[in-house]
């Protein structure tokens, strides 16, 4: 009985203490000894303002720098725009850029989407080949590399002229020069699908296995004109087909001539790519 009389009187003690703290407005509660008084924290108020167009347009362009496989969604520099190819752009390891084309060009060609993310041209026959190429000439995936459709966009192509793929080829260099200066980027193949946009038709094929410089951030970047790698699947497929054994032999042969034309190439380009790092 005596504990409970002990403990009774100094809760009453403790309830008494904690009454005159509250009246005194003096009860200060701290989780921490280290901490600072709250009395002592300045609470700074800025009144809210409207954003100017110039910042509107930074967070714009940040937020779609997050994305930069869809920024070219929003685009609207060129006409005839249908829609953004999804998925324009994919980031690789190795310092060369490969420009290429998945959209139509002509009435003719169908519509194509990609299904992943990482999906470069449009049939695995092509992805097949072009990844045995790069193997064979740098040892390692054609995942490597950095690819970008160019130009970024599907078009109207019932009334497409080939001075408006100039233009629009032009246009969409902006996103060749900031893919160029985010990844350090060395070098650029250019396959044919693009190639005859840049170049217009008859001067790309005379550009196919030449180096042409283009000045990017400053900077000049060599840039390779090379086929399509879709050509070794058209021979390839040719010197398959049941036909004059003298005529098959022709597509086999030709096939092994492009091959080892693209490799050399390559080696070519990336012995430039590599001078210039040193």
């Amino acid at each position: 009985m005596s504990n409970q009389k002990e403990i009774f009187s100094k809760l009453i003690e403790i309830f008494d203490e904690a009454k005159f703290l509250i009246k005194a407005n003096s009860f200060p509660i701290f989780a921490l000894r280290t901490e600072p008084d709250p009395h002592d924290t300045k609470f700074v108020w800025k009144p809210l303002t409207k954003k100017t167009k110039e910042q509107k347009l930074k967070e714009n362009q940040e937020k779609q720098r997050s994305n930069r496989e869809l920024i070219n969604f929003p685009c609207n520099l060129c006409a005839n725009k249908t829609m953004g190819i999804k998925n324009f752009f994919y980031p690789g390891r190795y310092p060369i850029l490969v420009l290429h084309y998945s959209g139509a060009t002509s009435t003719k060609e169908k519509p194509f989407v990609k299904k992943n993310p990482k999906q470069v041209f449009k049939d695995e026959a092509t992805v097949k080949v072009w990844n045995d190429l790069i193997q064979k000439t740098f040892h390692f995936s054609s995942e490597e590399l950095f690819y970008q459709e160019y130009p970024a966009c599907n078009f109207n192509t019932s009334n497409s002229k080939e001075e408006d793929w100039k233009q629009r080829i032009e246009t969409c260099k902006v996103f060749v020069e900031e893919n160029v200066r985010d990844f350090d980027l060395q070098g650029i193949i250019l396959l044919g699908s693009s190639a005859k946009h840049v170049y217009g038709a008859e001067v790309a094929k005379q550009m196919i296995g030449k180096v042409d410089y283009w000045t990017l951030n400053q900077k000049k970047i060599p840039v390779m004109t090379l086929r399509s790698p879709e050509a070794l699947v058209f021979l390839d497929e040719k010197s398959k087909q049941t036909g004059e054994e003298k005529t098959l032999f022709h597509y086999a042969e030709e096939k092994q001539s492009l091959e080892t034309s693209f490799k050399e190439l390559l080696i070519e380009l990336n012995k430039i790519i590599s001078n210039k790092i040193e």
